[in-house]
C-alpha cells in the first residue's frame, strides 16, 4: 500500500538529525563533521617533512610552503576526487 502524498511537510530536520547522530555516537546533539585530510609536504629547498596543516614556511629553512590542492570536483559530474583518485568515483571520468 503507498500513498502520493507528499509528507516532507511534517518532517523536522532538526530531529532527524539529532535521531541519526544518537544512532552514530549514541547521544543527541551530536554533529557530524566531515574533515579533509592534509597530506604532508616535504620542503622544496631542504627536503623537510612539513605535517603542520598550517605551516606556511618551513621551520628549518624559511622557505615558503606550496600545497597543492587536496581535492578538486570531477568536471562530469561534480563529484569531489580524493587526493590520489585518477577516475572519478562516481561517473568514471578521468582526473585532469
Amino acid at each position: 500500500m503507498g500513498s502520493c502524498l507528499d509528507l516532507r511537510q511534517y518532517q523536522d530536520p532538526e530531529a532527524i538529525q539529532d535521531a541519526f547522530a544518537k544512532v552514530v555516537s549514541g547521544r543527541a546533539g551530536y554533529k557530524a563533521i566531515i574533515e579533509r585530510r592534509v597530506e604532508p609536504v616535504k620542503c622544496r629547498k631542504c627536503g623537510r617533512l612539513i605535517e603542520d596543516a598550517s605551516a606556511k614556511f618551513c621551520p628549518d629553512c624559511g622557505e615558503k610552503v606550496e600545497r597543492k590542492p587536496v581535492s578538486s570536483k570531477c568536471k562530469k559530474c561534480n563529484t569531489f576526487f580524493n587526493e590520489n583518485d585518477v577516475f572519478c568515483m562516481e561517473c568514471g571520468a578521468k582526473r585532469e
